[in-house]
């Protein structure tokens, strides 16, 4: 054998054994690193598990749409958590609670004026909230005023599906059946009960003057508020204050008269608002201070001409007075006042 074969060949075999070596340590290298990976994933807690019927091409509702309809109106607290991805689940089929708030039960008759109060609905309105004020006559607030009050929220904590998604699930009491398919829930559940109860209060006739619906989308949410009183609007909500006596800080501010849109939380598997437009409305905004000095501002709602309510209406049998005078209310904290602006100096 030559010289220079000789030559060639030892080089193919270092040539050879170089390669050999490399990729033995790249091998190795990828091992460590993929090793190195995995433990630090086991490291890393999983995020919560929120449930959620979104397809993976469409978005969830942002700010967006609210301020390209409201652009000089700030997005109140109470929406803004309902727009937080993973805040609140999108779905959620347990939602008829045995222990029913009392601001639930007022609900079912301070939003549906024509309807009478039964025996065993004031009793159990008494046993969930038996010593705090909800209803009050027009001119029983002052500073100094003490009473014990309550805010809570009376709707299912849950998020705004997509308009898209929303508008897809079917919403009247004739597709109750398909509802409840449509959500896994059995026909005889608490919460079948509670989504025929929710469903049947938004067919319910309008009193007069009064205008309603219920949406079940931020979107149409929007529209419903913004049609009816505008683009130049405040939109507010009580802040949220744990059940203790509070005192009347200061004089009662009005903040809209005449008319004002309120949309009430419901219980629902998906975030619907009862909104409802009543003329002859006025809006106050309480300033108090609780026991343990907690400030809230809270938003209240006064009835100027109660004079076409039931005279069965559990406001009267609270207050002890017939139709007619003015009843005014406390407000859940995730239910939304909508008043116009009247001028530059109404503006916070």
């Amino acid at each position: 054998m030559s010289l220079a074969n000789s030559c060639a060949l030892l080089l193919l075999f270092f040539l050879t054994l170089s390669l050999f070596i490399t990729c033995s340590t790249a091998a190795n290298t990828i091992g460590v690193t993929h090793t190195t990976v995995a433990v630090a994933a086991d490291n890393v807690p999983l995020p919560k598990k929120v449930t959620t019927f979104l397809p993976s091409d469409i978005s969830p509702p942002t700010e967006k749409y609210w301020y390209s309809r409201l652009p000089n109106t700030p997005l109140p607290k109470a929406l803004r958590y309902l727009l937080q991805p993973g805040h609140y689940h999108s779905i959620n089929r347990e939602f008829a609670n045995e222990n029913v708030s009392a601001a639930v039960i007022l609900r079912a008759y301070r939003i549906r004026y024509r309807i009478s109060y039964k025996r065993d609905d004031k009793k159990s309105l008494n046993s969930a909230l038996p010593d705090s004020t909800i209803f009050y006559q027009y001119d029983d607030l002052h500073p100094g005023k003490k009473m014990k009050v309550l805010f809570t929220e009376s709707g299912t904590k849950v998020s705004f599906l997509p308009r898209q998604v929303a508008e897809s699930i079917p919403f009247s009491s004739d597709k109750v059946p398909e509802i409840l398919k449509y959500f896994k829930l059995e026909v005889n559940s608490k919460e079948a009960q509670v989504i025929r109860e929710e469903i049947g209060g938004c067919e319910e006739p309008n009193m007069e003057g009064e205008e309603k619906y219920c949406a079940t989308s931020l979107e149409s949410l929007i529209d419903f508020s913004v049609e009816r009183l505008g683009q130049n609007v405040r939109v507010l909500s009580t802040e949220a204050g744990k059940k203790q006596e509070y005192t009347v800080s200061a004089a009662v501010r009005m903040i809209g008269d005449h008319k004002a849109a309120v949309c009430h939380k419901m219980r629902y598997p998906y975030a619907v608002h009862y909104c409802h437009v009543i003329a002859d409305t006025e809006v106050d905004e309480v300033p108090l201070v609780g026991a343990d000095g907690t400030k809230v501002k809270a938003v209240t709602v006064c009835h100027l001409n109660t004079s076409a309510w039931s005279p069965d209406h559990i406001a009267f049998q609270v207050l002890k007075i017939k139709p007619g005078p003015a009843v005014c209310h406390f407000l859940d904290s995730d239910t939304l006042v909508w008043v116009p602006k009247k001028d530059k100096k109404m503006t916070p």
